[in-house]
Formats: structure tokens, C-alpha cells, sequence
């Protein structure tokens, strides 16, 4: 745990120091504040850490692989389509981590979860 608040902190500090721009609202959606909150909580240890990682990864590449075969599929129903893609790497991503953690961080993750699922629709409305 102390690891990991150690790595976002030097993360953090480290925007703030290469530029004064940055700030909460420019920081991709899964490293907002509201999250980080929920990822510190979990008290991951580093197998479990490494494991949130590459999870988050296979997950936002196949969120965009997701949006990116539907169009190029075209036909009928694509946001339809393109909803039920979205839900299943989230559910993916979901029972790869419950998998992993214990039972106390599964509350944490699942807020993490939700909290990012929202952020990321909000993220792309936006576009």
C-alpha cells in the first residue's frame, strides 16, 4: 500500500512540477482523484497491483477495439452493439480482479469500478 501511494504521489507531484497546467479535470478519467481514493484503499499488494495494471490496460484497449470493430463492422444497432462490447471487457476486467483480491478490497474495487465506468461514459459524451 504505502508503494503505491508512493508511486501516485511521485506521479502527481511530478505533473505539478513539469507543468502548471495540470490539474485534476486534465488527468485521464481512471486517475482522477475520486478513483485514485479507491485505489490507495484496496491496499494491493505488488502481485495484485501488477495484475490491476495490466487489467486496466486490456481493458481500455479493448474498450477502444470495441467502439473501432463496430463502426468498421457497420450495419444495424452499433451503439447497441457497442454498449454490450463496453460491458463485457468491463466485466472482464472485473472477475480478472475479484479473482485477485481479498475479500475487504472487493468493496474498494467494486466503488473504483463503478466510479470508473461513469467517468469514462461522462469522458466520452464529452467527445
Amino acid at each position: 500500500m504505502k508503494k503505491i501511494s508512493s508511486i501516485f504521489i511521485i506521479l502527481f507531484s511530478t505533473f505539478f512540477w513539469a507543468d502548471d497546467s495540470v490539474s485534476p479535470k486534465n488527468l485521464p478519467p481512471w486517475l482522477s482523484p475520486e478513483l485514485v481514493i479507491h485505489i490507495s484503499a484496496m491496499e494491493m499488494n505488488e502481485y495484485q497491483s501488477t495484475e490491476f495494471r495490466e487489467g486496466l490496460m486490456d481493458c481500455l484497449s479493448g474498450l477502444q477495439s470495441v467502439v473501432q470493430r463496430e463502426i468498421r463492422k457497420g450495419g444495424v444497432n452499433i451503439p447497441k452493439r457497442i454498449k454490450r462490447g463496453i460491458s463485457r471487457e468491463y466485466s472482464k476486467f472485473d472477475e480478472r480482479m475479484k479473482s485477485e483480491l481479498k475479500e475487504e478490497q472487493v468493496v474498494h474495487w467494486e466503488l473504483y469500478l463503478e466510479g470508473l465506468k461513469k467517468l469514462m461514459e461522462e469522458n466520452s459524451a464529452k467527445r
